[in-house]
């Protein structure tokens, strides 16, 4: 089965990221699943090491944020047109082998443009891509594994060699196990020739032993001073000789500690932890990362609504301040009204 490469941007999206990887593993297993390969060795070409990784995976999905398409460096430029950028790098090498690329839309983002994306990545624009949300997140996951199933199955018409009778299977994929593997069924069938062959061998010496048994019990009882000494000089019963399946049983145990069985056994239970323990520090991350994102977009909230009460308060503040000087308007005319009044009344008493 061909492998998952996930590509995205730490300071984007690595929390939907890790979740993703998290309930992709649980559905195809953790070895096909791929992320992170920015931990290059020193000394290494991290282009052709991208590139490698990219070329063995059966489809490569591009995690979007909202910052994914405007995302820049320390000196202001866009990452995407950089030629080292690595998500840049990771999405160029599927699109140039016509991988398929799935673009994985979070964060409510949208998809990039033709005209807004760098040459070797124009292609990303027409491929026809997902979204995940927050409140729909395990049935849009359910949806994305159900559409990655056909790229994961495996070629129609390839052969898969049988393994041999006595072969357990191998889950690594490493020479030195399939060399091992191949030469125990050789190894086993020379134990158990041997076995037979001291099975054999002890039948014979023990049957000779017991025909001639009375002597050499005789010269047991000689060298013996006892008073049954003489009581067992008649010959003791051959019954009563020790059986031979014993040492038999000891030789068989012990040939069975050669069996390759355990030691992979054994190597399977340590993959399996190392697995697991990785499992769990990516679920640890992606927890730590939504707890961040929880108390950002607490705080997020809680500064929107101290901004809406400071506008409110300045808002009754103003209405407050317009409703005093209309009151003083209202004031001003009033006594006007009076005074106006009070002249037209004394002209009037004048004039009679």
């Amino acid at each position: 089965m061909r492998g998952i490469f996930i590509s995205y941007r730490r300071d984007d999206s690595e929390g939907q990221a890790g979740r993703l990887f998290d309930d992709l593993s649980a559905q195809f297993g953790s070895d096909a699943v791929f992320m992170d390969v920015a931990g290059v060795k020193k000394g290494m070409d991290f282009r052709r090491i991208i590139d490698e990784h990219v070329a063995s995976c059966g489809v490569l999905l591009v995690i979007i944020g909202k910052r994914w398409l405007n995302a820049t460096d320390s000196k202001g430029r866009r990452r995407l047109d950089e030629p080292n950028d690595f998500v840049r790098l990771e999405t160029a090498a599927a699109l140039s082998r016509d991988i398929p690329v799935v673009p994985v839309l979070v964060q409510d983002a949208e998809m990039p443009k033709g005209q807004d994306l760098p040459d070797a990545l124009k292609e990303l624009a027409f491929r026809n891509g997902t979204e995940l949300t927050h409140a729909r997140w395990d049935s849009d996951v359910k949806l994305l594994i159900d559409d990655l199933k056909p790229y994961l199955e495996k070629p129609k018409g390839a052969y898969t060699p049988p393994l041999p009778r006595d072969t357990a299977p191998v889950t690594s994929t490493s020479c030195v196990t399939t060399a091992n593997t191949a030469r125990a069924p050789r190894r086993s069938l020379w134990s158990k020739g041997a076995v037979i062959a001291v099975v054999v061998g002890m039948f014979i010496v023990g049957y000779d032993l017991s025909q001639d048994r009375p002597t050499v019990q005789d010269r047991a009882l000689a060298q013996a001073d006892t008073p049954k000494a003489a009581e067992r000089q008649s010959g003791p019963d051959i019954k009563a000789a020790p059986p031979v399946s014993k040492p038999v049983l000891k030789t068989t145990d012990e040939t069975e500690k050669f069996d390759p069985t355990a030691a992979r056994a054994e190597a399977a239970k340590t993959d399996a932890a190392k697995a697991a323990a990785a499992r769990a520090a990516a679920a640890k991350k992606a927890a730590e990362q939504r707890k961040r994102e929880e108390i950002e977009r607490a705080a997020m909230l809680a500064e929107e609504q101290r901004k809406l009460d400071e506008q409110s308060r300045r808002i009754a503040q103003e209405q407050a301040e317009k409703n005093r000087i209309a009151a003083e308007q209202a004031a001003a005319a009033q006594m006007f009204v009076d005074i106006a009044a009070a002249v037209l009344g004394s002209r009037q008493t004048t004039r009679r």
